[in-house]
């Protein structure tokens, strides 16, 4: 089985448990959303600060030796010595500095507090050092599932810890637990899944083991880590970071966090992707080489094109519909904020922003990776210092949506120079012109004041696929490729493929 072939396989079972997954988390939104408020939902966002950045401060690469070494690693050695020694030896190195900085967070949050201008949260001190030990715990292990191409047990798990979520969250709001529901019931839902994990995938970590050569393990694992830490200019916390230290309304962070983490939850399809891509990418190259990965990236990024922009688009165009049933009018003021969030990061997306890091590493190019995430970091840093006491919020959602268009701008330039790629744009602006297409009913309805999100997405949905039905813009060659691995699609494939 080719690469592609395994990543179709394997894409089926993550988008049906992250579709899954996501249908729940919906739920838990539209709950914590409508309970919290406004203030209060600013006042979680910042609350999210800590552990999240405290995490990139305490990732050290781990998830990305995972990625990158434990596929070579089985191939060199089939017995699974190596890569155990090397799971084994980062769970409990995860485990260690994961306890240090739980202490070290416990003395020094009060001083962050102070100087957001937020003491008053140092209520929830203890809340927050439970959230960071799970969070760190579970995403190493539910890499390495991704690694491991085991999505079956991964999207299963995923959907059981999400279910334990939304119940928690129900009892903790009758209960009327305030933050603290939301905090606690996320808390002990990972907890058990990481317990899971951990049973399922104690053959990965015991048994006999043996040292691997090292390599270049620890210049990947601090270039990895290097990345990310300086990313974090570029994630929405070092927003809300900025809004606090000017003073922004609290109910205008709320409404931020609500329209970032929606927007960026338009991607749900491809959750879970970029490792199995790195994966794949990793092999590919060993084995093959350079034009081979070229190939495979195309494939790969023009396949997700068609998960994704989709979505993005009609987000875009239905801002206030969306936003309105699913979280009532009192949210509608972050209509504007959603839009404008949603289009740069469909376009972020779009560009393969999922694949582009990966790529750089296999091709041996980290420093580009580090450097474009330095750069944008830094933009988006300085475009909130100028555009935050202007514009506020807005202010915060364009400095980000430049500084994330930028970055993969930027190491798609330099991806170019090392193999072809050009054949997987035009397969992108093709599925943009086809999604505006289908826009066009339901931009009509909304102009005619019979616009509402249970009329427009079927609207949406059935122009787009008569769209597809009539244009046929996949290949035979294509067709070939899915019916090998789903041969039952075969009477619904004909109408999407044309012939030779």
């Amino acid at each position: 089985m080719s690469p592609f072939q395994r990543f179709i396989v394997n894409i089926g079972w993550t988008t049906l448990g992250k579709a899954g997954v996501q249908v729940i988390l919906f739920v838990i939104s539209i709950l914590l959303t409508r309970y919290l408020g406004k203030e209060r939902l600013g006042d979680y966002a910042t609350l999210l600060v800590v552990p999240v950045f405290i995490r990139l401060m305490t990732s050290f690469g781990f998830e990305t030796l995972i990625n990158k070494k434990l596929p070579e690693l089985s191939i060199h050695d089939s017995s699974g010595a190596e890569g155990r020694y090397l799971i084994g030896r980062l769970l409990v190195f995860r485990f260690l500095i994961t306890t240090v900085f739980c202490f070290l967070i416990y003395h020094f949050l009060s001083y962050y507090l102070d100087f957001i201008n937020n003491p008053g949260l140092i209520d929830f001190r203890w809340a927050l050092i439970l959230y960071f030990f799970v969070i760190m715990v579970d995403s190493l292990l539910s890499t390495l599932f991704m690694t491991l191409l085991r999505f079956k047990t991964l999207a299963k798990t995923e959907t059981f810890g999400s279910l334990l979520n939304l119940v928690f969250l129900i009892v903790f709001i009758r209960l009327d637990y305030g933050i603290y529901a939301v905090l606690y019931a996320y808390i002990i839902s990972i907890s058990i899944t990481s317990v899971i994990y951990l049973v399922i995938a104690r053959d990965q970590y015991l048994g006999p083991v043996k040292k691997p050569e090292l390599d270049d393990m620890g210049h990947l694992a601090w270039v990895s880590y290097g990345i990310g830490f300086l990313g974090f200019g570029l994630m929405t916390q070092s927003d809300v970071l900025l809004m606090n230290f000017f003073k922004v309304d609290r109910a205008d962070i709320g409404l931020y966090h609500l329209a970032t983490g929606l927007g960026a939850a338009m991607a749900f399809l491809l959750a879970g992707v970029a490792p199995m891509a790195l994966a794949l990418f990793s092999e590919t190259y060993a084995k093959d080489g350079i034009k081979s990965l070229g190939n495979l990236y195309c494939q790969i990024v023009g396949f997700a094109a068609y998960l994704t922009i989709p979505v993005y688009v009609f987000c875009v165009l239905n801002s206030s519909p969306l936003l309105g049933f699913i979280y009532g009018s009192t949210f509608l003021e972050g209509s504007r904020a959603l839009a404008v969030y949603a289009a740069f990061a469909g376009i972020q997306t779009a560009l393969g922003i999922n694949f582009t890091v990966s790529t750089l590493y296999v091709i041996r190019r980290r420093d580009v990776a580090m450097r474009s995430t330095a750069e944008s970091s830094v933009l988006n840093i300085a475009l909130n210092l100028v555009l935050i006491p202007a514009y506020g919020m807005m202010g915060a959602v364009m400095a980000t949506g430049f500084s994330m268009v930028y970055m993969v701008v930027r190491q798609l330039k330099v991806i170019s120079t090392e193999m072809e790629i050009a054949p997987v744009f035009s397969i992108i602006a093709q599925c943009f012109l086809f999604c505006l297409i289908a826009s066009v009913p339901p931009l009509i309805l909304s102009g005619l004041d019979k616009g509402h999100l249970m009329i427009n997405l079927p609207a949406y949905l059935m122009a787009l696929v008569a769209l597809l039905i009539v244009v046929k813009p996949f290949s035979d060659e294509q067709r070939q490729l899915i019916l090998n691995i789903y041969p039952k699609l075969d009477n619904w494939s004909k109408w999407f493929f044309r012939t030779s």
